[in-house]
């Protein structure tokens, strides 16, 4: 893949991923200040584990279900709108509870291309971190996006059910886990956020062929750091850098992919 000014710009951020799947791990923060921030995998949560998660103590880490937090997902309809020239604020609610929701702006017309298909009673996807500002609890959101398929509601919260009971009782999930190999195709059509099962089950179909084989090629990775946008487009084949960071803007756009250490390196929201 051919050297992409695009690639140079795009340094620092990001989330970052390590320990286990879906929380409890820690890392220590730059600087050797001592203190533990959580790992930063993605973890799709309902409103009400957002109300309802702890905080130990203030600036600590949130914990759902006694697992440390970082970056969640969630989906609701949009109830209330109101924009201020640094950020737009929603009222989102999944019939579980409503949680404010802000998402920052870059300058006072960034709103744009952020807001567009975000509509009154409509639902969306949403990324972000918890926050408590002034008191109360919100959302800050990376990225927010229009659902158009409304099985991704359903999956959604049945993701959100499995990743809670694992680990509420990890040894029963050890368990099952001949049960559910030998489920795996029905998992994967039942669950939008599953691995691909070995030797079946096509959960990347409805993708085009350029995002279908960025999601194969990343969900393979099991470095825990991600992979980095260049090794991705080499493995592609592709020869247009552009294209495959079109490609990868729009699966994160989607909460299909999310970066891990840095904003270059990329992994599979599973």
């Amino acid at each position: 893949m051919s050297e992409n000014p695009y690639y140079a710009g795009r340094e620092g951020g990001g989330f970052m991923q390590g320990g286990s799947p879906y929380g409890g791990g820690s890392q220590q923060s730059p600087g050797g200040e001592g203190r533990k921030r959580t790992n930063q995998s993605l973890r799709p949560v309902t409103v009400q584990q957002i109300l309802n998660a702890d905080q130990p103590v203030p600036e600590s880490d949130f914990q759902i279900d006694g697992a440390d937090i970082g970056p969640i997902q969630f989906v609701g309809t949009v109830h209330n709108k109101s924009s201020t020239a640094t950020n737009v604020s929603y009222e989102i609610g999944d019939g579980y509870g409503y949680v404010d929701v802000r998402q920052w702006l870059d300058s006072s017309d960034d709103d744009s291309g952020k807001t567009d298909g975000i509509e009154q009673d409509k639902f969306v996807s949403v990324i972000g971190t918890i926050k408590v500002f002034g008191g109360k609890r919100h959302v800050s959101a990376q990225t927010i996006r229009p659902i158009e398929d409304h099985n991704e509601v359903y999956h959604h919260f049945l993701k959100a059910l499995q990743v809670s009971l694992t680990i509420r009782n990890p040894g029963a999930a050890q368990g099952g886990a001949g049960a559910a190999g030998a489920n795996a195709n029905a998992n994967a059509n039942a669950n939008s956020y599953a691995a691909p099962a070995a030797g079946g089950g096509d959960m990347y179909g409805h993708l085009i062929p350029m995002q279908k084989k960025i999601m194969e090629i990343v969900s393979a990775d099991t470095s825990g750091e991600g992979m980095h946008v260049k090794h991705v487009g080499r493995m592609c084949g592709a020869v247009n850098g552009e294209e495959v960071m079109e490609a990868i803007e729009q699966l994160m756009g989607e909460g299909l992919l999310y970066s891990t250490i840095d904003d270059l390196h990329v992994a599979a929201a599973t």
